[in-house]
């Protein structure tokens, strides 16, 4: 696995530097004009079902702000999540519509085997940065609490994945 910034991709699977890409959503991917080279489309990765924006302000800052600047930056932030997670949601059935009909684009799922061997490496990862960085490991810890008690509804608030022929 490579880290690359987002406008070396396509010239990365252009040239073969790279053999495939995981950067964004399927509207992404058609704007960046991935649907020329790269003719597969896996779904669903188990790290990133949304995308979200963060705005990180330095605690000494914050710390002087009035409690209404406080709340009006709250609720700012609220509602960009909100608008972002509502519209791009909106917009990724037909870019993958699109990307199978005018660009031979086929969409698949990626095995259990293969999403399991990427969180087992993620769990590797997590738990050498843990040994290593004090505040990467409070905030994971923080984070597999919450998924472990998410799994309650993860497990019985959806559908099963449709079965496919």
């Amino acid at each position: 696995m490579s880290l690359i910034p987002g406008g070396e991709i396509f010239p990365s699977l252009e040239k073969g530097v790279i053999d495939a890409t995981e950067f964004s959503m399927p509207t992404i991917d058609l704007m960046m004009g991935f649907h020329k080279i790269a003719k597969y489309n896996y779904f669903s990765g188990w790290h990133q079902q949304a995308t979200f924006f963060e705005l990180l302000i330095n605690k000494d800052v914050w710390n002087k702000m009035s409690p209404r600047q406080k709340n009006i930056l709250e609720t700012m932030c609220k509602a960009a999540t909100l608008d972002t997670l509502a519209y791009t949601e909106s917009i990724q059935a037909q870019a993958m519509i699109a990307s199978q009909a005018k660009h031979g684009v086929k969409i698949d799922y990626l095995s259990e085997e293969i999403l399991t061997t990427l969180e087992n490496s993620w769990e590797e990862v997590a738990s050498e940065l843990s040994n290593t960085s004090p505040m990467f490991k409070e905030v994971w810890e923080d984070l597999s609490t919450f998924r472990k008690n998410y799994e309650v509804w993860g497990k019985n608030g959806f559908l099963p994945r449709a079965q496919r022929d």
